[in-house]
């Protein structure tokens, strides 16, 4: 029998962060199997199917009900910023804490099954938030690749106020 999994919450000054879902897609020719590895809480896996000599991250933060764009970014260098993560304040502690086991990824990124944790995406936030229902959307693009994106990590979360 499973036990249902309660959803992460994160604290920041008078809010609560109520991470309620994490969906995964990918366009199953770039990358394929991108999933929640079965028994864990918080472990992703995927694989890499050709050679990545070259990707770029968007990502945004919307308004669930409305779809308004809190917070965007485009065309984020991938390899440049795996070549130096800390180059991005908010991005590379999201970055370290993502990993697994200490595997970094160096570009090119080699065909092969690779793993991430789902935590510190609370740290992609924006300082000030209002309360609400939400979304944070993260796209890796590839120029090789039709497909709008080649992964896609969509969180839902949902902000209240500690009273």
């Amino acid at each position: 029998m499973d036990i249902p999994q309660q959803p992460p919450v994160f604290r920041r000054g008078g809010s609560k962060f109520i991470m309620e879902s994490l969906l995964t897609s990918c366009d199953n020719n770039f990358v394929d199997n991108f999933r929640k590895v079965p028994n864990t809480v918080d472990i992703y896996t995927f694989r890499v199917v050709k050679l990545a000599s070259a990707f770029t991250i968007n990502i945004a933060v919307r308004v669930l009900k409305t779809k308004r764009v809190m917070y965007k970014v485009d065309n984020l260098d991938g390899c440049q910023f795996l070549m130096n993560p800390l180059m991005n304040r908010v991005f590379g502690s999201v970055y370290k804490r993502l990993i697994v086991n200490g595997s970094f990824f160096s570009c090119p990124i080699k065909p092969g099954v690779y793993y991430l944790r789902n935590e510190g995406s609370v740290d992609m936030l924006p300082s000030f938030h209002p309360p609400g229902r939400y979304q944070i959307t993260m796209r890796i693009r590839m120029h090789e690749s039709k497909a709008p994106f080649v992964m896609e990590m969509l969180w839902i979360y949902n902000v209240v106020r500690i009273k």
